[in-house]
């Protein structure tokens, strides 16, 4: 049976705001979007909310979030991985499940209806699958020694044969990240995401470290790798920068990249080759970073930029109304309404499931923000007002859920 809706206001992302109508959804989907609404006795009143899509988190490690102000930020990227590995290794079952489950009403009650999230622990897969989010999991998979990139590759592929999600949820491969993967597992991983038609995403140029790294072979992060007995001896330096990298072993076209901080001389390759890239704003904010993803100029080259939360790990919330305000600070050039496509439609986009935006065929994963009788501004600053810390309403695949409403099916 369909439901009706009446709106306040509705951003569909894909068009003007609609004032004063009813948006009617059917089997999980938009079907009508009306400024004439009917008589009708099954209509869900939200004639005093501002509804748009749900939001996109588009990276995400829900399994550290049981790490929440356990680590501070340090001037040495490599110091801070040897100060999380052992945290997060001494995690009990009950902390991180628990983390988990906190983590995801955290984004929930903030507006996020899909995400895609990092997984490294593959028992963790179900877990996360059955949050109630639309979501990509990404297989996290490290290993620079490339002795073992086959041997990796075939466990991969066995939990993608294996593996069963909730219809909301899909598979995703993630090798972690330029200095931690053998050039064989990304050339293998690359494959099996082609012949399994996964979406595939990596952290790329995070730190000034990774750069030196794969330029001149900098010691920083080589002295890890021997630390954790992961160091291949027959490395080679490539003398290229991580895109230039990532493109030589033919793992860019089409990669959602995490972070980007140091890719200016990259772009127009970046465009390219259809790169959709992932800001993280809290967690830029977090690492005290004065150089970060040149967002503006992706934009105006026409490339897919998404917005992430990242982990509490190296960020001190998982609330998504706090990384707009957040972006909105740091990104002086780029205007509400490109934020906020970054968040919905944006973020569909770079995970390859459509959607982030209402309009009549769409999924129907929906916010809802309370405004008063007497607002008068634009709609767009609505999810950026500073009292706004969670959703007045919350949908997924056309299923309602209430939060601090007080509106009801009559």
């Amino acid at each position: 049976m369909a439901l009706k809706i009446k709106f306040r206001a509705l951003l569909t992302m894909c068009g003007d705001p609609i004032e004063n109508g009813e948006l009617v959804i059917d089997d999980g989907r938009v079907v009508a979007i009306s400024t004439q609404p009917g008589a009708s006795e099954d209509v869900l009143d939200l004639s005093d909310c501002l509804l748009m899509p749900g939001f996109v988190n588009a990276h995400c490690h829900l399994s550290l979030t049981a790490l929440e102000k356990k680590l501070s930020p340090s001037n040495s990227f490599a110091d801070w991985i040897r100060a999380l590995i052992p945290l997060n290794a001494d995690l009990d079952e009950e902390s991180r499940m628990r983390g988990i489950r906190a983590g995801a009403e955290a984004m929930k009650r903030s507006g996020v209806t899909t995400l895609a999230d990092y997984v490294a622990d593959p028992e963790l897969l179900p877990v996360i699958g059955g949050l109630g989010f639309r979501s990509v999991l990404f297989l996290e998979t490290i290993g620079f020694d490339s002795a073992n990139a086959q041997f990796l590759c075939h466990k991969v592929e066995e939990l993608i044969k294996r593996e069963r999600f909730s219809p909301l949820s899909q598979l995703g491969l993630a090798p972690h990240a330029p200095y931690s993967v053998s050039p064989d597992l990304f050339r293998y991983l690359r494959q099996l995401a082609q012949q399994y038609h996964c979406p595939i995403s990596c952290h790329v140029a995070e730190i000034q470290e990774e750069v030196a790294f794969l330029d001149e072979g900098d010691d920083g992060l080589k002295d890890l790798l021997k630390e954790r007995s992961a160091w291949d001896p027959q490395w080679q330096v490539p003398r290229k920068t991580p895109v230039q990298y990532l493109d030589s072993l033919g793992l860019l076209d089409h990669l959602i990249a995490i972070h980007c901080n140091f890719v200016s001389s990259d772009l127009n390759v970046m465009a390219e080759k259809k790169v959709s890239a992932v800001f993280c704003p809290k967690s830029t904010e977090w690492f005290g970073r004065s150089e970060f993803m040149p967002v503006r100029a992706m934009l105006d080259l026409g490339m897919t930029v998404a917005l992430g939360t990242d982990s509490l790990a190296s960020n001190d919330s998982l609330n998504f109304l706090a990384e707009l305000r957040t972006a909105d600070k740091l990104l002086s050039t780029v205007s509400r309404e490109e934020i906020l496509t970054m968040a919905t439609r944006s973020g569909g986009e770079a995970l390859g499931l459509g959607g982030g935006n209402l309009a009549c065929g769409q999924k129907a994963d929906l916010i809802g923000f309370r405004v008063p009788p007497s607002y008068s501004g634009s709609w767009l600053d609505v999810p950026f007002e500073l009292g706004r810390h969670e959703v007045d309403f919350y949908m997924v695949n056309g299923e309602p859920s209430f939060f601090s409403t007080g509106n009801s099916l009559r």
